[in-house]
């Protein structure tokens, strides 16, 4: 199945607490968006390695530009997460695998928004969107040290199928990383 055949998200779904909403290349929401990562920088550091070459809001506009490209193209779908109208963290639906239907989701939230289940909301809230257009299999791939995000996946209802034994180097970490794989699957909440 051809990538434009398939049905993109719609760009803003509204949860009880949240909305997340497709991010656009806009100096202003960089700002905002590099403003939260720099506050959550060093609990990101051993996780996220994009962090350390995130130095400006002209490298968050970077981003936004390179998604906004691949939101066009169908290959990833990059929603900030808003809480009161406040950018508070990003969920994306990554690697659109269309002849397999499968995708995998991939989130942060500033550490300044944590504790609160947004993340948890935000994933059920996608995940929904994604099973509607026609995705069977939903993959959150963690950090088997990255407790809380793995905490998430769980709290969410995905099932942990196992472990990727060193799946990535991370540079900044200088090691190899082992990552959790947890999925779900569209029988899994329609149960047919």
């Amino acid at each position: 199945m051809e990538n434009a055949a398939f049905m993109k998200p719609h760009e803003k779904l509204e949860g009880k607490r949240i909305i997340i909403k497709r991010l656009f290349p806009d100096i202003h929401i960089a700002q905002e968006i590099f403003e939260t990562e720099d506050r959550s920088r060093d609990e990101f550091e051993p996780w996220l390695g994009w962090i350390k070459e995130t130095y400006s809001p002209d490298d968050t506009l970077e981003f936004l530009k390179k998604s906004h490209s691949e939101w066009e193209k169908g290959i990833n779908f990059v929603f900030g997460i808003f809480h009161n109208k406040k950018f508070i963290g990003t969920i994306s639906a990554l690697h659109a695998a269309f002849q397999h239907r499968r995708i995998e989701i991939g989130y942060w939230l500033g550490s300044d928004f944590v504790h609160h289940g947004y993340m948890n909301e935000a994933v059920l809230l996608l995940e929904k969107e994604l099973f509607r257009i026609g995705f069977n299999r939903i993959v959150i791939h963690t950090d088997v040290l990255n407790t809380k995000s793995a905490r998430v996946a769980k709290q969410a209802g995905y099932i942990h199928e196992g472990i990727l034994r060193q799946e990535i180097f991370s540079k900044a970490a200088r090691r190899y990383r082992d990552l959790n794989v947890f999925s779900k699957l569209k029988t899994d909440i329609t149960g047919n």
